[in-house]
């Protein structure tokens, strides 16, 4: 799927001007007809900050004021009607009004809303024209792009290409050239942010009563069961990272409220906004917790498979889903550990711990869990792991409680704490 996005400012201010792009040009106050008619995207998403709004009777009104003003100029420009428009928060103080607030707030609201906008099953080619953009707002929407594009890559192809015109100097442009400023093919980059159990990380008090902010986390029931599962998805995450497939696929998260909590945090997080006489005072910020949640959504999506999460998976599965997930250096050592796994259980069994079956053999495996071995061994650790042959081989966690630290731990737990020591020293 090909989408322009592009990040303007006071549209409303801009000059007649031509602009040229490739062997085409154009007459206007704007490059999106242009490209619109150059690159043919299947989709337009046009980002703009709430500070272009004159309506503070509310929150909706501060919105839909632009949006209208917004229709009115896309029309007279000839701009295409397969378009989005998202409005994001925005700080300053103006000729019209002032708008208080976390300046990062634009950089989350983009983040949770491009999320919505790009596809999670199908190759990508996005092109983002910088040309009008409003300062931070800019970057930060660049970088929210790149962060989700990353994901993606994990599955998809994907190209990203950025576009910004020459500088417009009154009274002297005459033409404007739309240059290519990047061009590159997206590499992979899975979520690298450890779910918090810290609630005040996602969403943050700025001018809020701190009782009124105490209530609404220990209310935020949502938020409450999400945090209960912490290790298990922060586990999840690292299976991504590491390439660990068993944990991968064991671990997949399904039927949790992470959707539901990013969409309560944004509600509240706009009940919180209050808007008056030429002012806009955000009383709450949106925090990091919160976009790493809005990630995770976003990675479970683009890597969901319908048959997991599986407890006990053949060999051939294992190398499935290895094969979909991981790149290079950590596919290759994945599947070396899956190969010698094979190798070691050749003969027909049942479900047997694979510590035992190295004895078995004469060797000498560790007598408890070891992080090194298990991240070494693409998480097949061989007192977590079981294993099974008849004919085909198959794996899965033991559910039994396995030495670890000197004492008797779930197997649950001993992975979480190790993969938590993983995040913490990196």
């Amino acid at each position: 799927m090909k989408i322009l996005v592009a990040s303007w400012g006071n549209f409303e201010r801009w000059n007649e001007i031509k602009y040229r792009f490739g062997n085409k040009n154009s007459v206007g106050p704007s490059t999106l007809p242009i490209l619109q008619k150059t690159l043919n995207p299947d989709w337009t998403v046009i980002i703009l900050s709430d500070t272009l709004s004159t309506n503070f009777s509310s929150l909706n009104a501060l919105k839909s004021d632009i949006s209208e003003r917004l229709e009115n100029f896309l029309e007279r420009i000839g701009a295409g009607r397969e378009l989005d428009s998202i409005i994001v928060p925005g700080v300053g103080s103006f000729n019209h009004g002032t708008f208080k607030g976390g300046a990062m707030d634009a950089y989350y609201y983009a983040l949770y809303k491009l999320a919505d906008v790009l596809p999670w099953e199908e190759d990508l080619e996005i092109h983002f024209d910088s040309t009008h953009g409003l300062n931070y707002i800019t970057l930060l929407t660049y970088r929210a792009l790149k962060d989700l594009l990353e994901i993606s890559a994990i599955k998809n192809n994907v190209k990203f290409k950025v576009y910004n015109a020459d500088p417009y100097i009154q009274r002297v442009s005459r033409e404007l050239t739309i240059n290519t400023i990047e061009n590159t093919i997206i590499r992979p980059r899975p979520l690298g942010e450890k779910i918090t159990a810290d609630k005040n990380k996602y969403l943050l008090n700025r001018t809020m009563d701190k009782k009124e902010y105490g209530d609404i986390l220990r209310n935020f029931q949502e938020l409450q069961r999400l945090l209960k599962m912490k290790g298990k998805l922060n586990s999840w995450i690292a299976s991504v990272q590491y390439g660990l497939p068993l944990l991968f696929a064991t671990a997949f998260p399904k039927d949790l409220p992470i959707q539901e909590s990013i969409e309560k945090m944004i509600k509240i997080y706009e009940s919180a906004i209050a808007v008056g006489e030429g002012t806009v005072e955000r009383r709450l910020s949106l925090g990091p917790g919160f976009g790493t949640l809005v990630k995770l959504a976003f990675q479970i999506n683009v890597l969901k498979m319908e048959r997991l999460p599986k407890d006990e998976l053949s060999l051939k599965e294992l190398y499935e889903v290895s094969e979909e997930i991981f790149k290079g250096r950590i596919l290759a050592s994945t599947r070396v550990e899956l190969d010698r796994t094979a190798s070691i259980v050749r003969s027909k069994t049942n479900w047997r711990r694979l510590s035992n079956i190295l004895r078995e053999q004469g060797k000498v495996p560790n007598p408890q869990v070891d992080d090194r071995n298990f991240l070494a061994h693409a998480g097949l650790e061989a007192n977590l792991v079981e294993v099974k042959r008849n004919g085909e081989l198959y794996l899965r966690y033991t559910k039994d409680r396995v030495r670890y630290g000197g004492s008797m731990k779930s197997p649950e737990n001993i992975i979480a704490k190790i993969l938590e020591r993983t995040f913490n020293h990196r």
